[in-house]
């Protein structure tokens, strides 16, 4: 596997390579905190923050339209 790449399992079983991003992180938008489902959520470092269970949490895109 090259440098800069993530090694995945597709539907079919094959492996395949999806590029690693190498800049700078920007959090993906994210509207529901995945453990309480309040709205109140703030960035924090690479990720985002609850203000109302108090959890960090980060979410990272694999894919869109992947295609063979």
């Amino acid at each position: 596997m090259s440098e800069g790449a993530e090694d995945t399992a597709g539907r079919s079983g094959r492996q395949r390579q999806l590029p690693v991003s190498q800049g700078s992180v920007r959090p993906l938008p994210v509207f529901h905190c995945p453990y309480c489902g309040d709205e109140e959520l703030t960035p924090h470092e690479e990720g985002w923050r609850c203000g109302a269970c108090l959890r960090a949490f980060s979410v990272r895109l694999i894919a869109t339209g992947v295609t063979e």
